[in-house]
């Protein structure tokens, strides 16, 4: 069954639904480590279970597509039988457990909840008032420009990156949303915006981060 074209009303929907996402990177950060792993690798084995069952499951995939189906991109929801394809929900909890295992809660969380919150914004401000893309692509340059102005702004609210290395970070974030690359943006665009952050404060600031915090003894 071919999914039509998600309107504009349903981005909206969609965007507000990823907003309250945003309880994941801030419960991370009350709960600490390992508390935060325990909880989202759990939660992220779910949304990836459920994916595949829907893959599989008539069923099962009718009940998706009646409950969420508003709110999915056509290439979200392929025919049963076909291919195994990730949902933009499963890929922020996906993302987020990634982060959280990669890097230290100071990094993550603020690097999350900007992805979160500036991908929001490119996105309705690119459908809106996008006007010019960066060559073939859909990304508009407009979106960016709200990628960009929405994360330096969240960004600039935290005091645990330095504004240097947290320009970067979403520059650099910036940059990998407007690219077409076949991992999720709910999952590059973190992970390359704290990889930018990491990068920035061992050769500028010379502070080196120690990666994957929770398997250091």
């Amino acid at each position: 069954m071919t999914a039509p074209a998600l309107s504009y009303t349903g981005e909206l929907g969609r965007k507000a639904l990823h907003l309250l996402a945003l309880v994941i990177p801030f419960s991370a950060w009350a709960v600490g480590m390992p508390g935060a792993l325990y909880i989202l690798v759990p939660a992220a084995l779910v949304a990836v279970a459920a994916d595949v069952i829907r893959a599989y499951s008539e069923s099962f995939d009718r009940g998706i597509r009646w409950i969420f189906g508003a709110l999915m991109r056509t290439d979200e929801l392929p025919a049963t039988r076909t291919t195994v394809r990730l949902n933009g929900a499963t890929c922020v909890l996906v993302g987020a457990a990634l982060m959280v295992f990669l890097f230290p809660l100071r990094i993550a969380v603020p690097v999350l909840v900007m992805a979160m919150l500036a991908d929001a914004a490119a996105a309705l401000v690119g459908r809106r008032w996008g006007r010019h893309t960066w060559g073939g692509r859909t990304a508009t340059v407009e979106g960016t420009a709200a990628f960009a102005a929405t994360g330096l702004t969240v960004m600039a609210s935290f005091s645990s990156i330095a504004f240097g290395p947290a320009a970067a970070g979403v520059l650099v974030g910036a940059g990998v949303e407007a690219l077409s690359l076949p991992v999720n943006d709910n999952i590059r665009v973190p992970v390359a915006a704290a990889v930018a952050v990491v990068g920035c404060e061992a050769l500028i600031m010379g502070r080196p981060v120690t990666l994957a915090p929770v398997l250091s003894p």
